[in-house]
């Protein structure tokens, strides 16, 4: 079977608001998890707890995984942290897929309470990971593997496992090397571009995420293009704000967007979740956070809007801020 036929279809997570198919061979599932093996520590015996959904190539995937290894696939129809909880210690699961949302949610649902010591890897991907989030993860044991891919590229195409040795240096925007066999390069206008003849054959996937590859080959993801903010003449990714923002006291999640502005041409919005004292965050931006990324907006929401992957949903990010701050 080769990786060009066509025998399968999946949604995309939809972002954006709008979910895209795409069709693609079984094998090329099949290749992803041979590929990814080694670094996922998945062996003959081992179990993998699946809460994400089957029509998306996050859940799909771990059952491709599970067979080339010969492990067993424990399936949740979706994410409850209190039957994962119950889950991890009856079924003794050595794996586990989230996103960041959901690790933040089992954290809390953990409170104190260590990571079970026969959990091997707890594989984060689908959006950014904040690196206060990884370290609180990490220094409860917890095996943090962060990951990178798409699904044209049938899931994860690099990793990086965290620990306590590596965590204080990681800049949370690396998602560690590409797995072996695939290439990633960068493009004139910052897209990252893959290439691998196990999953993609021939083809070349050109994606509409902004990064670079530093020094020792790690990709680094700042975000989606079509996302950018153009504040004061100076083009800006969303989530390196974000990234700054999660650390602002009171704030339990965040999301930046933009709305239109006659002297910037665009202004920055940062709609937040959390126990927020819009004094105190502004005075804790103006001494941590450079003015050109400064959002010059507040707005506080009970929760932000994420899709069923646990990804922020960045047009209803932006139907909000156009409806609280938009010049008429």
């Amino acid at each position: 079977m080769s990786v060009d036929e066509v025998d399968i279809t999946l949604e995309t997570s939809g972002t954006e608001g709008v979910a895209k198919q795409v069709s693609f061979s079984v094998e090329r599932l099949r290749a992803s998890a041979r590929m990814g093996r080694a670094l996922e520590d998945l062996q003959s015996g081992d179990c993998w707890l699946n809460c994400l959904p089957l029509n998306h190539v996050g859940g799909l995937s771990i059952k491709y995984r599970c067979e080339e290894a010969g492990a067993a696939m424990l399936l949740h129809e979706g994410f409850d942290p209190e039957k994962i909880y119950g889950d991890l210690k009856r079924h003794f699961v050595t794996h586990i897929s989230l996103v960041p949302v959901m690790l933040s949610k089992l954290l809390d649902y953990f409170g104190d309470k260590p990571a079970p010591t026969y959990l091997k890897t707890v594989l984060i991907g689908g959006d950014h990971l904040p690196k206060s989030l990884a370290q609180r993860a990490v220094e409860r044991g917890w095996p943090i593997v962060v990951s990178y891919g798409l699904t044209e590229t049938a899931s994860r195409i690099t990793m990086l496992r965290l620990s306590g040795e590596n965590i204080a240096a990681w800049d949370d925007s690396d998602v560690g090397p590409p797995l072996p066999g695939v290439s990633v390069t960068i493009g004139g206008q910052g897209e990252i571009r893959i290439r691998s003849d196990q999953l993609l054959g021939d083809h070349e996937v050109v994606t509409a995420d902004h990064g670079a590859v530093d020094d020792s080959g790690h990709l680094h993801v700042y975000g989606r293009l079509d996302c950018r903010i153009i504040s004061g003449g100076v083009t800006i990714d969303p989530v390196t704000i974000e990234q700054l923002m999660i650390s602002a006291p009171g704030v339990k999640d965040v999301g930046v967007g933009s709305v239109p502005d006659k002297e910037w041409g665009e202004r920055i919005v940062a709609v937040i979740a959390g126990d927020m004292n819009q004094d105190i965050v502004a005075g804790w931006m103006r001494e941590n956070i450079p003015s050109g990324l400064r959002p010059r907006e507040l707005l506080l929401v009970s929760e932000l809007r994420r899709n069923r992957l646990g990804k922020l949903d960045r047009e209803w990010l932006k139907n909000q801020a156009e409806s609280a701050f938009s010049i008429p």
